[in-house]
């Protein structure tokens, strides 16, 4: 056989314990598709997501309400009229 015909097959020196990072990118490329997915938001997430935002403005309101209630009156003391 001629050398240019001769082909050598490309071995890597790696240690046992740094093969299995070839499996670890395998499931980090998959798991990124995964991510990247934009098949759009069901009605049931945007139900979920008005929920919790509605909670915590009726939360903020209690815990702030009194404060404001203050505040607005001190202003309205302060105009004219």
């Amino acid at each position: 056989m001629e050398p240019s015909t001769v082909h050598k097959r490309a071995t890597t020196n790696l240690p046992d314990h740094s093969k299995g990072g070839e499996l670890v990118l395998k499931l980090f490329a998959s798991s990124e598709a995964l991510w990247r997915r934009e098949d759009g938001q069901t009605m049931a997430e945007y139900g979920v997501i008005l929920a919790v935002v509605t909670l915590t403005v009726v939360a903020s309101m209690m815990i702030l309400g009194g404060a404001i209630g203050t505040a607005f009156e001190s202003i309205a003391g302060i105009l004219p009229g």
